[in-house]
Parts: structure tokens; sequence; C-alpha cells
């Protein structure tokens, strides 16, 4: 019994407790999505709710990310009234469907620094649906905590958006909508 007690002590100091977790900060943190269609595109805002990362010097250990999407907006249209139908269509089940799935989640499981910069690994989770993701990331690590910029790029479609989506309907021409969105963000934790 005393060995096993030593045992699982050692384990736990090898593999558990380390690094420092630093909490998101809302209000310094951003993400701006992009979509695109055959005749333009469309961008503006998302929140983020909430969130945490665990780093040990300059290793990212692991992070959880929360994101509030009723808060989505949109920033191109000005003034017109086809903004607000564009938004209630992008959070309706065509897409985002946010009034079941009012949050996504991202969950960082690696990090590996790599030329200049970190490729993220991690599970994406929208619509309740979960698929691995890999995307860059600009990381600047102090003692308040890190931050991180880059660009994620996600198929809509491996989440049940096939709204005007190409790959499900190669007959619609110019109505078509881009399977890819974009996620540009700039994250802040101390």
């Amino acid at each position: 019994m005393k060995k096993s007690l030593i045992l699982i002590f050692c384990f736990s100091l090898i593999f558990g407790g380390k690094g420092t977790t630093f909490s998101l900060d809302v209000d310094k943190s951003s993400l701006r999505w992009t979509g695109v269609k055959v005749t333009g595109s469309h961008w503006g805002y998302i929140m983020m709710k909430e969130g945490q990362v665990t780093v040990d010097g300059k290793n990212i250990i692991s992070g959880n990310f929360t994101v509030d999407l009723d808060s989505m907006t949109e920033e191109d249209m000005g003034d017109s009234p086809w903004k607000g139908k564009l938004l209630n269509h992008l959070k309706s089940d065509d897409f985002f469907d946010v009034k079941n799935n009012p949050e996504s989640v991202l969950k960082i499981t690696s990090a590996v620094f790599n030329h200049g910069a970190y490729s993220i690994q991690g599970d994406l989770t929208i619509r309740g649906i979960t698929h691995p993701i890999e995307f860059p990331a600009v990381v600047q690590f102090s003692d308040k905590g890190p931050k991180a910029t880059g660009q994620i790029k996600i198929d809509r479609t491996l989440y049940g958006m096939k709204y005007k989506s190409g790959k499900f309907f190669p007959e619609i021409g110019d109505k078509m909508i881009h399977d890819e969105f974009t996620i540009d963000f700039e994250v802040k934790a101390d």
C-alpha cells in the first residue's frame, strides 16, 4: 500500500499541477467573423463569454473558451434594412441555431511551436457538434498573461450548416455561400 501511494504521488508531480492558469479578459479580446458568398462577403463580431488558458513558461498546456453566439453583430451593411434580416438568418436553424445552441466552445488539447507561431489543436463545438480543429496563432507571453492572435478557418458544413452550400447544392450557381468562414481573433488572458 505504501509503495502504491508513493507511486501515485510521483505521477502526480510529473503529470499534474503544471503551469499557471489565466482567465480570459473579455474586454481585451475580440473575434471578427467573415463569411463569403459568390457575390460578396459580410463580416461582424462575436463576443467571448468566458475562458481560461494554462501555460507553463512558453508552453500552452490547455485552454477552454466559450463564445456567446447571440452577441453576433453585422458591421458591413450600415443602416440597411437587410442587416437585421441577415443577422436573424445567421442565428436561425439554417446556420448557427442560436435559440437551441447559444454557445460555441473551443477546447485546446495541444500547442506546438513551429516557425515563429504555435500550431493549436483542439476540439470545436458548434450546434452541439464537435470536430477536431487546427490553426496557427502568434502568442506573446508575459507575467500578466498570454495574448494570442491569428485566424481560424471553419468548414460550416461539418456543423450541420448546409444552407446554399455548393457541396450539397451544386446547381445553386451564383447564390452559393462558401462552406468555409473565418474567425480573426485577438485573445488576452490575465
